[in-house]
């Protein structure tokens, strides 16, 4: 059965194909959208990280939601910011495997658990899961590592990425982009929008928070890395359901150790390609940059198609 259903596959909703000029090029994304503005009272990404450090019962607003399912990314985001009240400082974050095992909706109450499976002297893991109407809905693991002296050092080069911000504006429009985009924003370098039977295998393009109003962090960047709509849609040329079923991701460059703080409103750069699909499932990887050129993640997802029922 799918598990957590996208919101980009519905016919009336979001990521249908529309007219090409609902897109268009900007340099920086910041273009004037007074007709999708957000009312004052919806809380941004840092509101909901306040709240999971400090309650385990939670609610999510409908403007971050896919449908009436949250934006995935936000769920992974709070059980991590759980986990890492535990971590202790000498602890970094190195991997998470998030499995969504059902919607978590919006509008619904649900709480956050988590707890330390095994704290060894180099290696730590935790686990945290969200529950609703009594069953699972997401469940994050995490490792933890201590920086340890080692011979081998490989670094990965800085990679030349262009102006950040520069690309083809996606826009929030109602109705039309899952609502929980109005949070962000996307610009595409290269690749194909949702449903246009795109000829290519990647999708490469700008992010970061539109509302944001704290530095960077792991659960921030974690939510980032999931905004993006799977890759494997571009090939569709009619909507069609889709679902991510696992997620896995490691921190190659711990955020502490880079030469300035990630700010708020930082751009990040997210290039994913489709590794193989076959029979209704796809295997996608990523790598997100910070704007200087330097690897921050690796992304990886195992998801399933349902275009032919």
């Amino acid at each position: 059965m799918p598990i957590r259903p996208e919101f980009y596959a519905s016919n009336t909703g979001p990521w249908q194909n529309r007219p090409a000029a609902g897109y268009a090029h900007h340099d920086n994304v910041a273009a004037d959208q007074q007709d999708n503005e957000k009312p004052d009272h919806i809380m941004n990404f840092d509101d909901y990280l306040q709240q999971a450090l400090h309650n385990q019962e939670l609610s999510i607003d409908p403007s971050w939601g896919q449908g009436r399912t949250t934006f995935g990314g936000l769920s992974a985001a709070l059980l991590l910011a759980q986990v890492e009240q535990q971590a202790s400082a000498e602890q970094i974050l190195r991997s998470l495997s998030i499995s969504f095992c059902g919607p978590l909706q919006t509008g619904v109450p649900f709480t956050l658990q988590s707890q330390p499976r095994r704290v060894g002297k180099s290696v730590a893991l935790y686990q945290a899961e969200a529950i609703q109407n009594d069953e699972p809905v997401t469940l994050l693991n995490a490792c933890y590592g201590r920086e340890r002296v080692s011979a081998v050092e490989v670094a990965y080069p800085l990679q030349p990425l262009g102006k950040p911000g520069s690309g083809t504006a996606l826009p929030y429009i109602k109705g039309v982009t899952p609502e929980f985009t109005r949070h962000i924003d996307f610009t595409y370098v290269a690749g194909g929008l949702p449903f246009s039977g795109s000829a290519d295998n990647h999708l490469h393009g700008w992010m970061r928070f539109s509302d944001g109003s704290a530095p960077l962090t792991n659960a921030h960047l974690v939510a980032l890395i999931d905004a993006w709509p799977p890759v494997l849609l571009q090939k569709l040329r009619q909507p069609a359901p889709c679902a991510s079923i696992t997620w896995s991701v490691e921190l190659v460059s711990p955020l502490h150790l880079l030469a300035q703080p990630l700010a708020a409103d930082a751009w990040l750069w997210y290039e994913a390609e489709i590794r193989q699909a076959h029979h209704g499932y796809g295997h996608t990887e990523a790598r997100i940059f910070s704007a200087d050129g330097t690897l921050l993640a690796l992304s990886r997802q195992l998801v399933a198609v349902y275009d032919k029922r």
